[in-house]
């Protein structure tokens, strides 16, 4: 799992793979007909080994959730000494919670990989070619089959070799018991990224539309 993390970081940061990203979401799961997160002050923590890419895909988080009324804030700003794939020991839980509470966090809303997907794709690409080697005229109109020329299409197929990461979101409501605390499930998949920014905004749009539908 460490090594998707940083072929996922390194792959946005560097632009190693080609195209525009591509987010959409697979799979969603809420406990919950609506979720009431309007009155809540929500906790983002994007679950990465990469410190540019947190900060960027929490701050793109947050600054979703406020266009749609919500309040939030990312964890690298809330708590800026904390690592956020650190595993959490099961007896630590409730301290943790506690935690967020006093610090008055009522919803906590988690990113991170789960799997990466390689595939290869075919691409063709082509031009068609108009050669007009003999055009002539008959008392300066064109004859009645036109010119003599003749198309040509030159077609090219190579090869493009593509990464499927697949995120999961996790959104819990620490304000009910704690079996009920897991309130929705958010599965999407980042296709090729190649922009950081554009990447992190397109996840975040996806995620929040999900929330509020």
């Amino acid at each position: 799992m460490g090594n998707l993390k940083t072929i996922f970081s390194i792959s946005i940061l560097l632009s190693l793979l080609f195209g525009c990203s591509s987010v959409k979401i697979t799979d969603s799961w809420r406990g919950l007909r609506t979720l009431d997160l309007k009155n809540k002050h929500i906790l983002v923590v994007s679950k990465t080994e990469d410190r540019s890419v947190q900060i960027r895909f929490e701050r793109a988080m947050v600054e979703t959730l406020g266009e749609n009324g919500f309040t939030s804030i990312e964890s690298h700003v809330k708590f800026p000494f904390s690592d956020p794939t650190e595993k959490v020991e099961k007896d630590k839980i409730k301290e943790v919670i506690t935690t967020l509470r006093d610090n008055n966090i009522d919803v906590v809303i988690v990113s991170h990989l789960v799997d990466s997907k390689e595939y290869t794709t075919m691409v063709t690409t082509g031009e068609t070619i108009y050669l007009d080697p003999f055009p002539y005229r008959y008392r300066g109109y064109r004859s009645f089959y036109g010119y003599t020329g003749s198309y040509f299409a030159q077609y090219h197929t190579t090869e493009q070799e593509g990464v499927t990461y697949v995120l999961e979101t996790l959104v819990y409501d620490l304000t009910l018991p704690g079996e009920n605390q897991l309130i929705s499930v958010i599965t999407s998949e980042v296709d090729n990224p190649s922009n950081l920014s554009i990447t992190s905004e397109d996840f975040s749009k996806g995620i929040v539309k999900n929330l509020i539908q």
